[in-house]
């Protein structure tokens, strides 16, 4: 959800300093919203749906990838971008991310240019994905309205 003009990121680590980092990276291009644990992630997103989510994998109660699957698994969320900012860095764990639908993975530490830039660009692919959506769904219509003129017609 955008608000004025700013995309909204929703930043889910149980470690504030980390949150602070993102924060510092991106709060000048977007609306930075926290969240210190999944349960917390899942409210404030049930409320407003942000446009990209950075998410954390080892938090307590509920890890980052429990609240990867719910998000994908609910229609409402499904689409939501998710990049797996995590200190994981075994190859293990990044093919479990993405294959739970994380569009990316970054490692801790972060590097802030890199950070801004996989940001940037999904955003820009999830807009992508958006248009086209909407597209099809226009033309769907059009072909549905032409077939019912052309049956008309035959009648």
């Amino acid at each position: 959800m955008h608000i004025g003009n700013k995309q909204t990121i929703l930043a889910v680590d149980d470690t504030l300093a980390n949150i602070d980092v993102v924060k510092g990276v991106l709060a000048q291009d977007y609306l930075v919203q926290a969240a210190l644990n999944g349960k917390m992630a899942l409210k404030i997103i049930e409320k407003q749906k942000p446009d990209l989510i950075l998410l954390d994998i080892m938090m307590p109660e509920m890890d980052g990838y429990e609240v990867c699957q719910i998000l994908k698994s609910q229609a409402e969320t499904k689409d939501i971008p998710i990049i797996f900012l995590t200190a994981k860095t075994q190859e293990d764990d990044e093919t479990k991310g993405l294959s739970l639908g994380a569009v990316d993975y970054i490692t801790k530490p972060i590097s802030p240019p890199i950070l801004k830039e996989r940001v940037k660009n999904h955003l820009i692919l999830q807009a992508s994905k958006d248009m086209l959506a909407k597209q099809n769904e226009i033309l769907e219509e059009k072909v549905i309205q032409r077939t019912s003129q052309l049956a008309e017609i035959q009648d």
